[in-house]
């Protein structure tokens, strides 16, 4: 089986700061340094390093070698890789705190103009019973949605960022949707409640240092974090849906699939940077065979 990811490209610039800067201030950088990101792509990485199959769909500037040699030396099929003329390829500028906690803020770019008739043929080239992914970074959250349902796929949706009149309406399209704790409370006020959520719908949520949550019903399946060193937190999410999305997609028990994910986030968690740090599946067995 085969996880299609509709997502964001981007390059990252990660400044590490004293504190957050607050409105006036301005702060010199501890640090500085420029590497790849974006929801999607953090995905992407995750899934294919823990052993699942991917292929991404986005798109990028249209004359931005560098970023495509990049996304190839990752391993990643660039079949469904885009280049649109008169934008850049997205980007983001990440600071991050000494605690490890970080602020982005987001240059989308090429991530909103995803062509329709890109999407429409990596959907037709899937396999009935795939999974799709999407997330809220790119143009193409409800159209890949309706088609990958009517090709007959199984849909993953990472709420973030966060707007819920662009999220709800899509909910009866996703079968999984993955939120962190604060996008599970907007979308239980946008909803009213959580008597509100379609029955079929399996909600992921990941709660930081309080672990993680399957919820399918009335079926539940917690994990708890692994006390480890935070030195960054960007990508950790991510992390856990695609090493989750893998495990599931290789027809590993919501268990087991959980405990792997929040192995990997841990380990993501321990390190500067995003793409670049994704743990391998050997290193995520390896932290597995330890204490936790």
């Amino acid at each position: 089986m085969t996880i299609l990811n509709v997502g964001s490209v981007n390059r990252d610039r990660v400044l590490r700061v004293p504190h957050f800067p607050q409105p006036g201030e301005t702060l010199q950088a501890l640090s500085a340094s420029v590497g790849l990101g974006g929801k999607g792509l953090n995905q992407s990485v995750a899934i294919l390093r823990a052993g699942g199959s991917v292929r991404h769909v986005g798109a990028v500037g249209e004359g931005d070698a560098g970023i495509r040699e990049a996304l190839r030396a990752l391993g990643l099929d660039l079949g469904f890789v885009t280049g649109v003329a008169g934008v850049e390829t997205g980007s983001a500028t990440i600071f991050v705190d000494p605690e490890g906690e970080n602020l982005i803020v987001l240059d989308p770019g090429a991530n909103l103009c995803i062509p329709d008739a890109l999407v429409a043929r990596a959907v037709a080239d899937a396999t009935p019973g795939d999974w799709l992914l999407f997330q809220n970074e790119t143009n193409q959250a409800a159209g890949c949605a309706r088609l990958a349902r009517a090709r007959g796929l199984k849909v993953a949706c990472s709420a973030a960022p966060f707007v819920a009149s662009r999220i709800v309406p899509l909910l009866e399209d996703v079968d999984l949707l993955s939120v962190n704790a604060v996008e599970l409370d907007q979308l239980l006020a946008a909803l009213g409640g959580t008597d509100h959520l379609p029955a079929g719908l399996a909600l992921l949520v990941t709660r930081g240092a309080e672990g993680a949550e399957y919820r399918h019903g009335d079926r539940r399946v917690r994990v708890d974090s692994r006390r480890v060193p935070v030195v960054d937190t960007t990508g950790a999410g991510d992390v856990f849906l695609g090493v989750f999305l893998a495990e599931a997609d290789l027809g590993r028990p919501v268990e087991e699939a959980m405990r792997r994910a929040n192995a990997a986030a841990a380990l993501q968690v321990g390190r500067n940077g995003a793409v670049e740090v994704i743990p391998l599946a050997g290193e995520i067995d390896g932290l597995l065979d330890t204490a936790p």
